[in-house]
């Protein structure tokens, strides 16, 4: 259970997941035999990922081989950001550097294609220019097929129309009209006997009038048809022109005008596409400008603290026995303007430990148990920057001893006065300055082994001591060392 009322992160993270509990956090894992697991926040039960996630807010763990880490420049640049501050800042970067990648992806993608779009649309242009000016439409290249029909039988259409006018109304004996008047005369002098004939006789009224109108449409026809082969010569022209393009472009002479707007609209699209590379540069530009600037603001931070940074961890690697010891951070811009989602400069953590020794790269200088105890001073250290409220050192004390061990140990207890620590270590100097101290006993059954976990009165915390100094074996002499130990620890 965590009392969380000071750690604002966690409590955020609680109410968006919805598990807040008021000011407590209770975390529980139930692990069943056949390895299956449960996971469980404030007694709701929750998936192995959210579990894990609560953890980091609530627990940081640095553990006995963590020192080795130190020797990336990973870690190195962690170390400062932390005391830095540079958290929401490097999450915007992050952010940030995630969409100039992609739109950067995107530009590439285009790039590869421009040289194929460029033939493509140099065609594209050559074509339209050449059909454009025809304007072509479904209607003009229909009346162009009908006008040169007309015009190539217009011979054949002047003489049927003379025919039928003459057969129709001028020939002198048998014309169409003039029978269709005769019939109408004898058959209106018969009416009065025979009333069905009035029907006949406004049907072939009927004829006549049709007749008479069809006569006037042949003449108007006549007067203004003539034969033009100067005007169908034009009209072949243009349809060989249209007929040579339909070929060269693979389509039949009534699809032209489709054609054409298919290949408008490629072209429109290909320009589009072109301007859509501008507009991704103009982007790609303000997004890089958007990540120089926050990491601008990062470097800004960590060249603030690099140096009061380096001090401390210098006074307090000079306290754990390496008293000639000096730590610096060197910040060194990138060059050519380049970034990361990490920021614009190469972090180096320097170090010297001997006097008059230039400083130099962690793993060329320091010796292993220096490497360990400078990493310990980092981790004292930058702890209390964390908002985590419990802190775990698992035998982070390793390899070291003495008077060394002892100021290790006021360090985890001054460390404990503002947060929450958890010490794993078989060092009787560290152990006796604990708070509470709790002991890890390994029981071996019959059939199966389990751990007990006890915490220690006085007399048994001196007991535990002494085997820490003295091994199995206990005289008299060792408890007495053991509980003077104790006592000046809890002073």
């Amino acid at each position: 259970s965590f009392d969380i009322s000071s750690n604002l992160p966690l409590q955020q993270w609680l109410k968006e997941q919805e598990l807040d509990d008021e000011d407590q956090c209770h975390l529980r894992r139930t692990i069943s035999r056949d390895g299956r697991s449960k996971a469980y926040i404030n007694a709701r039960q929750v998936a192995l990922t959210q579990l894990r996630n609560i953890s980091e807010l609530s627990v940081d763990i640095h553990g006995q081989h963590e020192h080795q880490s130190l020797l990336r420049t990973e870690t190195q640049r962690e170390l400062l950001d932390i005391v830095a501050n540079n958290k929401a800042l490097l999450k915007s970067l992050k952010q940030a550097y995630a969409e100039w990648q992609k739109i950067q992806q995107q530009l590439t993608a285009i790039r590869q294609q421009t040289e194929q779009q460029l033939a493509r649309q140099e065609l594209l242009n050559y074509q339209v220019s050449e059909l454009e000016p025809l304007a072509l439409t479904d209607d003009s290249i229909n009346l162009l097929l009908q006008d040169q029909q007309q015009l190539a039988h217009a011979a054949q259409l002047l003489h049927t129309s003379e025919s039928t006018l003459h057969n129709l109304f001028e020939q002198e004996h048998g014309a169409a009209y003039d029978l269709i008047g005769s019939a109408l005369t004898e058959l209106e002098k018969l009416q009065q006997y025979e009333p069905r004939f009035t029907e006949i006789i406004e049907t072939l009224n009927s004829a006549a009038i049709n007749l008479d109108e069809t006569a006037t449409s042949l003449r108007h026809y006549l007067d203004s048809a003539d034969l033009d082969p100067a005007r169908l010569e034009a009209v072949e022209d243009q349809l060989a022109v249209l007929h040579d393009l339909a070929r060269k472009h693979h389509v039949e002479i009534e699809a032209l005008p489709a054609h054409y707007q298919a290949l408008c609209d490629e072209l429109d699209s290909l320009s589009k596409s072109q301007q859509n590379q501008t507009e991704l540069s103009q982007q790609l530009k303000a997004q890089e400008k958007l990540c120089l600037d926050l990491s601008a603001q990062i470097r800004a931070n960590r060249e603030k603290h690099a140096k009061p940074l380096a001090e401390t961890i210098t006074q307090s690697i000079q306290q754990l026995a390496i008293p000639a010891g000096r730590i610096e951070f060197v910040i060194t811009p990138f060059e050519d303007g380049k970034f990361s989602e990490h920021g614009a400069d190469q972090i180096q953590l320097l170090v010297s430990t001997n006097p008059g020794q230039p400083a130099g790269e962690l793993g060329k200088i320091a010796s292993g148990g220096e490497l360990a105890r400078i990493s310990l001073a980092i981790q004292v250290v930058t702890a209390g920057k964390r908002s985590v409220p419990t802190l775990i050192f698992d035998e982070v004390d390793v390899g070291i001893g003495g008077g060394v061990a002892e100021i290790v140990g006021q360090h985890l207890k001054l460390l404990a006065s503002s947060q929450q620590v958890i010490c794993i270590t078989h060092l009787p100097q560290v152990a006796a300055q604990a708070h509470q101290q709790l002991q890890v006993t390994k029981i071996l059954g019959e059939d199966k082994t389990h751990t007990e976990i006890s915490e220690l009165n006085r007399e048994q915390r001196i007991e535990e001591i002494a085997r820490m100094l003295g091994g199995m074996n206990l005289t008299q002499k060792t408890r007495s060392h053991a509980e003077e130990m104790l006592d000046q620890g809890q002073n």
